[in-house]
């Protein structure tokens, strides 16, 4: 499973890391009104 995440919000990060979701080196960025903010990918495996 795959989530993105604003590159500076630490909060965030820290919060799906302790979900069990890590940096996988992707990373793109988002314009929001005229503004480019960095964003980075999480991902996580899904068990059955």
């Amino acid at each position: 499973m795959y989530l993105w995440v604003l590159e500076g919000d630490i909060r965030a990060r820290r919060f799906h890391g302790r979900a069990g979701f890590g940096a996988d080196g992707a990373g793109e960025p988002l314009e929001v009104d005229g503004v480019v903010v960095p964003e980075v990918r999480y991902a996580r495996e899904l068990t059955g």
